[in-house]
């Protein structure tokens, strides 16, 4: 069951009008002075909640910060989900999801920061994460699919991460394989997938994603300038950044079961809205440099490649740059 605060600003957030205090109580099956005390606390936390004297209370407007127990209440129950934590401030929430995975967590595990001081990118970069500005979260998973088929999730998040920004924003997104997913030509978010095993030798499966979010030009440092870009850039108004994470996870959460039942769904709205395929690209993999086309993704997501002998190659990963023929 969830915990007290997220069913009360579930009920809060569901109502268009005031809602007496006995109502609620009745409602979440609390006691009423155990309800006034957490209304209260809510409030201290930045909640406007408006109470008008014989009508009750009205949840007039959320704070602009990620709280565990809000994310909850904007929700409901999803498999995706078992828990929320967030912290202000944490090195990286893979390496906190990493942790958690060897200590035999279970599955279902969302770790948010508002600020990273280590967050890391793919092939060990430096993921750049300006305080209260994006979304920096990490989820810990036990998936059911074999093995080899894990590299799937980086193609899942990514779709998942399009739709949710697509259906809110109502702008045409694009994903570059295999982990960056663009807006307006600039990168707006990268994931990176990790796995481990914990004590008992049962593996698990870290997804990090970073999503900028209300960043402005002078967030980014000047060599990232010219590639990066955030919502706010590409709508110019501010983003909700609670309801925007909650919309994420609610995407993430309904492609869930395609991973194992319907990957081919998710491969075709991948090639629909890549950045890559019919285009002459440049792939480091290791210490190995192809040239070539991109042609088309295969059914478990691998890229193929029609390098400059006419060989078709199979990329699971590399770093991607886009060039003239």
């Amino acid at each position: 069951m969830k915990a007290l605060d997220a069913r009360l600003i579930a009920a809060l957030r569901a109502s268009s009008v005031h809602l007496p205090a006995t109502d609620l109580a009745g409602q979440l099956a609390a006691p009423l002075v155990t309800v006034e005390a957490r209304l209260t606390e809510l409030r201290g936390a930045g909640f406007e909640i408006e109470e008008r004297p014989g009508l009750g209370f009205r949840l007039l407007s959320s704070p602009d910060r990620l709280i565990a127990d809000d994310l909850m209440a904007r929700l409901g129950e999803r498999a995706l989900v078992r828990e929320i934590v967030v912290f202000t401030e944490t090195d990286s929430t893979n390496e906190l999801g990493m942790r958690r995975g060897r200590q035999g967590d279970a599955g279902g595990l969302v770790i948010f920061a508002e600020r990273q001081t280590a967050g890391r990118g793919r092939f060990g970069r430096v993921w750049e994460s300006a305080s209260h500005r994006g979304l920096w979260f990490s989820l810990l998973l036990r998936p059911s699919l074999p093995l080899p088929l894990w590299p799937r999730l980086t193609t899942w998040a990514a779709v998942a991460l399009a739709d949710a920004i697509e259906d809110a924003l109502a702008l045409a997104v694009t994903i570059k394989w295999p982990n960056d997913v663009h807006l307006g030509g600039k990168k707006i978010a990268g994931i990176l997938a990790e796995s481990g095993t914990d004590t008992f030798g049962e593996p698990f499966a870290v997804v990090g994603i970073g999503v900028n979010v209300n960043h402005d030009p002078a967030d980014f440092p000047p060599e990232l300038r010219a590639k990066a870009g955030s919502l706010r850039m590409a709508t110019g108004r501010i983003i909700d950044r609670p309801a925007m994470a909650a919309a994420l996870l609610r995407a993430l959460d309904a492609r869930l079961p395609q991973l194992e039942n319907a990957f081919p769904e998710i491969i075709a709205a991948t090639v629909r809205r890549s950045n890559l395929l019919g285009r002459w690209i440049q792939v480091q993999s290791g210490t190995e440099v192809i040239e070539g086309q991109a042609e088309e993704l295969d059914p478990d997501g691998h890229l193929l490649l029609r390098d400059r002998g006419g060989i078709l190659r199979r990329l699971s990963a590399g770093e991607i740059t886009v060039i003239a023929k």
